[in-house]
């Protein structure tokens, strides 16, 4: 009888999780793939693409060494595609703060209102977030190993983007096809 009710709850257990998965792709606009550039494309390049009946969407980010010696990934807030998932607080609006992964804060035993910092700058964390293109914090496509302590994502209010060293920009893109 406890094996019929383990199997049982297991089963609901991993049909909820196959729903909610399921409907995250439509929740968060979850993007079809990406790819990174030397540059950033050109509008000609832009255009080529949406005739293929492709829709590209800037996803830029720098990367910044912290003085805990971890490496965090900085993106402007998502509005279109691969949306921000905030899990508590809020989100970064003002330069001076930051809305980072939920995992990586509770591996660095970090919380909302902390301040972290790199050698030029200094942020407030005002948020949680879990972003649906990380669902595992991989630095690298070809990381055998997820590493949610010394490698962190995070979102920062467009003038905070600004303000950082833009000679670090990697030029990423997600796309999503049209049909």
């Amino acid at each position: 009888l406890a094996t019929i009710g383990f199997v049982s709850g297991f089963l609901v257990a991993d049909n909820s999780m196959l729903i909610a998965y399921n409907e995250s792709f439509e929740k968060y606009n979850i993007e079809d793939g990406n790819f990174r550039t030397a540059d950033r494309i050109y509008r000609s390049q832009r255009e080529d693409i949406a005739n293929l009946g492709i829709r590209l969407y800037e996803n830029y980010y720098i990367e910044d060494a912290l003085s805990n010696g971890s490496t965090m990934r900085f993106f402007k807030n998502r509005t279109d595609v691969n949306k921000v998932c905030l899990m508590e607080g809020k989100l970064a609006e003002k330069t001076g703060e930051i809305a980072i992964d939920r995992m990586y804060a509770d591996n660095n035993s970090l919380k909302v209102g902390d301040v972290i910092a790199s050698t030029d700058h200094s942020w407030r964390v005002t948020g949680l977030v879990a972003l649906s293109d990380y669902s595992a914090l991989f630095s690298d496509n070809n990381d055998s190993m997820f590493d949610a302590i010394k490698f962190g994502v995070a979102i920062v209010a467009d003038k905070g983007f600004a303000q950082l060293d833009q000679s670090k920009m990697t030029w990423q893109y997600a796309w999503k096809y049209n049909q």
